[in-house]
C-alpha cells in the first residue's frame, strides 16, 4: 500500500486534548488575569494614578488569552471534521469497491 492512514478516531481524540487544554485557558487563567484582586491603593500613594492603564492592559491581556482559547476550540473543531472525512472517504471507497466501481 504507498501513501499513508488516518485513524478518525485519533482525530476526534486530538480534538478532545485541545478542547481539554482550552478550557482553564478560558474559564481559569483568563479571568485571574482580568481580576488580579488588586485596586489602586495596591499601588500605593506615589503610583496609585498608575492603576487604571495597568488595569485596562490586563482586561486586553485577559481578552486575547479568552481569544486564544477559543482558536484552539475553532482549531479541534477542524481536526474532528478533518477525521470525519477520512471517515466518509473510507466509507465510500469500500462502497465502490464492493459494487464493482463507478
Amino acid at each position: 500500500m504507498s501513501g499513508f492512514g488516518a485513524n478518525a478516531g485519533e482525530f476526534v481524540s486530538t480534538a478532545g486534548s485541545i478542547r481539554g487544554a482550552a478550557d482553564p485557558v478560558r474559564d481559569d487563567h483568563s479571568k485571574k488575569i482580568a481580576d488580579m484582586g488588586m485596586g489602586q491603593a495596591d499601588f500605593g500613594k506615589a503610583h496609585g494614578e498608575n492603576f487604571g492603564p495597568y488595569q485596562q492592559a490586563m482586561t486586553k491581556i485577559s481578552k486575547c488569552v479568552a481569544s486564544m482559547a477559543d482558536a484552539m476550540d475553532d482549531f479541534a473543531g477542524k481536526i474532528e471534521k478533518t477525521g470525519s472525512g477520512y471517515t466518509w472517504s473510507d466509507a465510500d471507497a469500500a462502497d465502490t469497491v464492493k459494487s464493482g466501481g463507478n
